[in-house]
Formats: structure tokens, C-alpha cells, sequence
């Protein structure tokens, strides 16, 4: 990609056609100063010929899920992918193929002036004319659709609505959520929300108005509770706690997830607080204060959990000035999910700043203190002012178990047996995000993945079959996650082997923040990777996941 330099081109200048490299994009601006627009230049050839036609296009600079520099991520033929979250545009349409982005790059009218390398590019402006779109409509699998149904307002049933009008299905659209409001950006609750880098306004993955104008029907504080998978009909209990049922030619069921409460005494009490909606973010906020300068009443704290959710939220109290001790069954955080390495050193990085940990397993909650089953106690001194419990999430499956959808065995992390479409057992129902049992594009092995990003690239896929148009094998990219601890993201994708008969082996230095690390299964086969600090590496070794 393009390389940092002390000077980027004014672009409404021109710049030689020669500077444009085949497989890098150049980064410039459109004019000087403050307001200056980022913009990506692209330099094409029809069919990957080296000596055919040229085409240039222009397109933002910024990926629009949280504002990446494209420039430093990884082009590949006609696409760009995202140096933090892995989201992929289309260099000459500017759209957003690949998710957590679903907003398209905005396009600029390019002029290309001058013949062979003495040629000159130019960006005009903002492209009046409209991009290039989808191919042609295919018709529906299953003939005409009139309506279709989303059951869950998380990442997976908003990627589904949003693809199906994007993609030009103008049939009834309905969108069940259990939750009291609009689809929002779940993954900005533990890592900036909390810590009052992102306000409460920035959540919504779109406004209400967007819904509106685009005919979704919002079903708010709603619940779907019985599926008639027969009569293609669906029951929904309204916030009112009356009964609708309706109808429906497509059903995607991507109900999310609720965070495990261990029946332990002392975890009903108001001091116990998990971490999965709005209104329980709102709830820390309440009793832990806005930052450290403006501080709640709440500064000592126990966090049950040493998982994802668990450490971001350690993490975030740590930094508003909340004593926090972790308690978990293990040493070595994440070990089972990143490995040892990766543990210890998340571990240090906590304890560097403050952060206490205690190994053991909880027995109950009482008076401010976490009694753990050896008798020993977190705080190990003092009282808590509150548990905050992380101890993973349990998949919504009651809906699907009652109309005897297909479930993925044990070994497979239960769930609804789907195939690479996420088509269900019963015809005209889909199933994404948490609840669904996919096969792994990377190792073929169909599990559960509880990761933002996949959800929303699940629905969409599901969406792009309802309407014919899904790619033949399903959904064939890894998985993706990040996570924040501290200053550090740390990003993996693919399918992390059992490490007890794999390896995962680290070239770098974790204490640094600047290291990768391949995580092998037992026949030697890179399976997934990770890295801290070293974005375009992770790109490039996940691009080499699915090779042969």
C-alpha cells in the first residue's frame, strides 16, 4: 500500500499517471488545509491485463465503520480491505462489500489527461453519475417475496435489513428486536462507550429515520415466541404483552445472546451488573462516574471473568480511576481463545496498570466481598462497591428448539444447524449471528462464533440468498474479532485450533505491542492468526488462510 510521506498531493493538481502503482492505491487530498478531503486513487487494467486499458478511479480515503486510513490496508485486484476491522470496499463503485462497514466510500469524478506514462490524473469532485451497481435482479429461490421477517435487533438482523434493501428488495420488511431501540454498535459499549469516548448519539448503526424512509417496520421491545414453521407464520408478544401473529415468505432468526448470571447467592442483588445492552452500560455509568475527574460513587470493583468482556470492562474501570480485581478459574487469561502467550502478556498489561487477579471459582456474593470456593475472597482486603459479571453469553435458542429446527451437536457449540448460507432445517428460515452453528470457512468445522463482525456478515449473507444471489459455497471469509485492552487492539482471524494438540507461535514481541503470532492445528496447518500492532501483516496472513 501507499507508504507515509512528510507531503500528500493535492490531487485537484494532478499527479502523473505513471505514480499510480497496479497493485497499490496512492493516497492524496482534494485541495489544502484542514477541510481537505482524503481520497484513494486506483489505477486499473481490464482483465489484469499489465498492457491493457488503463481505468482510474478516486473514491474516500477513510473506512467508514470508524474512520481507518485505507491506504494502510491491503489491496487486492478491484478491493481494499481495512487495516483494523477488516471491512472491504470495491476500489471503483465504493461499495461496502464486507462488514463491519455497510456505508459505501463516496466516488469522484477522475480526468485523466495526456497519453502512456506522460499521462496526468486529476479529481474533479464528489461523481454526479450513479456507481456502478449490482448485476441484474435474480429472481427469489422460492418465487415471489412479499414479506420477510428479522427476529433480533443485534449485529446479525441488521446486517440482514440493511442488505436486503440495499441489494433492492422492496417486498414488506419487519425487524423484531427485543431490545426498546434501533439497532446499535454493541462492540462500542465495553471499549469506548464506558470510557466516554463515544456518546450515546454515536450508537445507532442508523437513525431511526433510515428505517423509515426505507419501509422497515421496527418491532421494538418485542419478543417472537412461537414459530410455525409449517404455516410460515410467526407470533410476537408486542411490549404491551399482547399477541400479533403474521406471516412471512422469508424468517431469518438471529436472536443474540444473554450473558450468563451464575445461580450463586448474593448475584440478584442491585450491585451485580452484567455487560451487554445499552441500559446495562447505563447502569455502570450510573454508579462509576463519567471519567475519573468526574467520578460516581462506585470506585471499587470485582469483575467475575476473564474473558473478552470481562478484561474491556476491567480495562475501562481501570482508566476511570475504579480500583478492579479480576477473579478467574484460570492463571492466564484468554489462553483457551489466543493462547498462553498472548495470556501473560494481556495479564501484565493489566497489572502494569493496576489491575489485580485472583485465580479461583466464586461461591457467593455478600456484603461488598466475592467468596470463592477455597474460602478465599476478592477484594482480598476491603469491600467492593460492585460485581461486574463476565462470564460469557448463552445463545437464544428457545424459538428454534420449539419448532424442532435442526441443532449442532455438542462438539459444535449446539446452536442451530445451518449450512453455508445459513439456511435452517425448515424451508424459508435462515439462521446468523450467535444461535447459528456455521461451517468455518477456513477449517470446514461448523461452530458457533460470537463475534461482532461475523454476525453482521452472516446476515447479510443470509439476506443475499433469500434473494439468489448468495455466493456458491456461502459465506467464505474467516472470522474475524478484535479486542481492546488498553492502548492495544488485538485482532485475530480464523479458526483457533485446540491448543492443547496445536501451537500458536508468536514472531515478535507481545510486551512491545508489535507481533503476530499462527496458530497451528495438530497436522501443522495454520488455521488462524492474531496480531498486535502490525495490521497490514494480519491482512495479509488472513488473505493466506484459505489458499490451498
Amino acid at each position: 500500500m501507499a507508504e507515509d510521506t512528510d507531503t500528500t498531493p493535492d490531487l485537484t493538481r494532478g499527479v502523473p499517471l505513471r505514480d499510480l502503482p497496479l497493485d497499490g492505491v496512492l493516497a492524496g487530498t482534494l485541495g489544502t488545509g484542514d477541510d481537505a478531503e482524503q481520497v484513494l486513487l486506483t489505477r486499473f487494467v481490464d482483465d489484469d491485463a499489465r498492457d491493457g486499458p488503463v481505468r482510474v478511479s478516486a473514491v474516500s480515503a477513510t473506512c467508514t465503520h470508524v474512520g481507518a486510513p485505507l491506504a494502510k490496508g491491503l489491496r487486492t485486484g478491484n478491493l481494499v480491505r481495512c487495516p483494523f476491522h477488516h471491512a472491504c470496499f470495491d476500489l471503483r463503485s465504493g461499495e461496502a462489500l464486507l462488514a463491519p462497514a455497510y456505508a459505501p466510500l463516496t466516488r469522484y469524478s477522475v480526468e485523466v489527461s495526456g497519453d502512456g506514462d506522460d499521462a496526468v490524473v486529476r479529481v474533479i469532485g464528489p461523481a454526479e453519475e450513479p456507481a456502478p451497481g449490482p448485476d441484474a435482479a435474480v429472481a427469489p429461490r422460492e418465487g415471489a417475496l412479499h414479506r420477510v421477517v428479522v427476529v433480533g435487533g443485534g449485529a446479525a438482523g441488521f446486517a440482514a435489513v440493511e442488505r436486503l434493501r440495499r441489494e433492492g428488495y422492496d417486498g414488506e420488511l419487519v425487524l423484531v428486536s427485543a431490545e426498546p431501540h434501533p439497532p446499535i454498535d454493541r462492540t462500542q459499549l465495553s471499549k469506548f462507550y464506558l470510557a466516554g469516548a463515544k456518546p450515546k448519539d454515536a450508537l445507532p448503526l442508523l437513525g431511526t429515520d433510515w428505517y423509515a424512509e426505507h419501509g422497515v417496520e421496527l418491532r421494538l421491545a418485542s419478543e417472537a415466541t412461537v414459530l410455525d414453521k409449517a404455516q410460515k407464520r410467526l407470533t410476537v408478544r408486542g411490549p404491551d404483552g399482547a399477541p400479533t401473529v403474521m406471516g412471512y415468505d422469508a424468517l431469518v432468526l438471529a436472536p443474540g445472546s444473554e450473558p450468563v448470571r451464575p445461580p450463586l447467592p448474593g448475584f440478584t442483588r442491585d450491585d451485580v451488573h452484567v455487560l451487554r445492552t445499552l441500559d446495562d452500560a447505563d447502569a455502570l455509568l450510573a454508579v462509576v462516574g463519567d471519567s475519573p475527574e468526574s467520578p460516581g460513587t462506585q470506585r471499587r470493583a470485582v469483575v467475575l471473568g476473564a474473558g473478552f468482556i470481562g478484561l474491556e470492562a476491567a480495562a475501562v474501570l481501570r482508566e476511570k480511576g475504579v480500583e478492579v480485581t479480576v477473579v478467574a478459574t484460570s492463571p492466564v487469561p484468554l489462553a483457551r481463545q489466543m493462547g498462553e502467550d498472548v495470556g501473560r502478556a494481556v495479564r501484565a498489561a493489566h497489572e502494569s496498570e493496576g489491575v489485580a487477579f485472583v485465580t479461583g471459582r466464586a461461591a457467593r456474593w455478600n456484603d461488598g466481598v466475592l467468596e470463592l470456593e477455597d474460602g478465599s475472597r476478592a477484594p482480598a482486603e476491603g469491600r467492593a462497591d460492585l460485581l461486574v459479571v463476565g462470564v460469557g453469553v448463552t445463545p437464544r435458542l428457545d424459538l428454534a428448539k420449539s419448532a424442532d429446527l435442526a441443532m449442532a451437536g455438542d462438539d459444535d457449540g449446539g446452536g442451530v444447524l445451518v449450512d453455508a448460507c445459513g439456511r435452517t432445517s425448515a424451508p424459508g428460515v435462515w439462521a446468523a449471528g450467535d444461535i447459528a452453528a456455521w461451517p468455518d470457512a477456513t477449517t470446514g468445522r461448523r461452530r458457533r462464533v460470537e463475534h461482532w463482525a461475523q454476525a453482521q456478515r452472516q446476515g447479510a449473507a443470509a439476506a443475499l440468498d433469500i434473494l439468489g444471489r448468495g455466493e456458491e459455497g456461502g459465506l467464505a471469509e474467516p472470522a474475524f474479532f478484535w479486542t481492546k485492552q488498553f492502548s492495544r487492539q488485538y485482532r485475530l482471524a480464523g479458526d483457533v485450533p485446540d491448543l492443547s494438540d496445536g501451537s500458536a507461535e508468536v514472531d515478535g514481541s507481545l510486551t512491545d505491542g508489535d507481533a503476530v503470532i499462527r496458530y497451528r492445528d495438530a497436522d501443522g496447518r495454520v488455521t488462524a492468526v492474531a496480531g498486535v500492532g502490525r495490521d497490514l501483516e494480519v491482512l495479509q496472513l488472513e488473505e493466506e488462510l484459505l489458499r490451498p
